[in-house]
């Protein structure tokens, strides 16, 4: 270990590679599933997630924070993405607290129709990039190493 509490130990050639592949799925993987969803369904990924984490709460909704912890963006970003989803009349925002400061959103129809609409496109897309290139005996094992490293973040 260094002065500052790092390991200077190199990465084995074995762990580079894995490093090196995770992080270009990172950089790549989203913007390739972004594009075939504004191609096929004229949604962008952030607009699905959000919507569909709306959907799945409907109809209590979910402050800007806890949707911002849900899709992981920054709740600024989500803020922006809000007033999107709202111009468009596919979510609600209401005041809530006991100051009227928080605001919560709300998924309306015509939000639940397009998440709706665009589901099919968005499965295909899961299958076509991620779990094509999967052993499904591996999946259990994937998943919790992948929830380890989100709640480690």
């Amino acid at each position: 270990m260094g002065e500052d509490g790092t390991d200077k130990t190199p990465l084995s050639a074995e762990e580079e590679e894995l490093w090196r592949a995770f992080a270009w799925v990172l950089n790549v993987l989203p913007r390739t599933m972004d594009l075939r969803l504004q191609e096929r369904a004229n949604i962008t990924g952030p607009e699905y997630v959000a919507l569909a984490n709306l959907g799945d709460v409907h109809p209590d909704g979910l402050r800007i924070s806890e949707l911002a912890g849900r899709v992981g963006l920054s709740p600024s970003r989500v803020s922006r993405l809000a007033e999107s989803l709202v111009r468009r009349g596919e979510a609600e925002r209401t005041r809530g607290g006991e100051d009227g400061r928080s605001s919560s959103l709300t998924i309306t129809d015509a939000g639940l129709a397009r998440v709706e609409a665009a589901w099919p496109h968005q499965v295909a897309s899961v299958r076509e990039h991620v779990l094509r290139h999967l052993d499904p005996a591996d999946h259990a094992a994937l998943t919790r190493s992948l929830r380890a490293i989100a709640d480690a973040l």
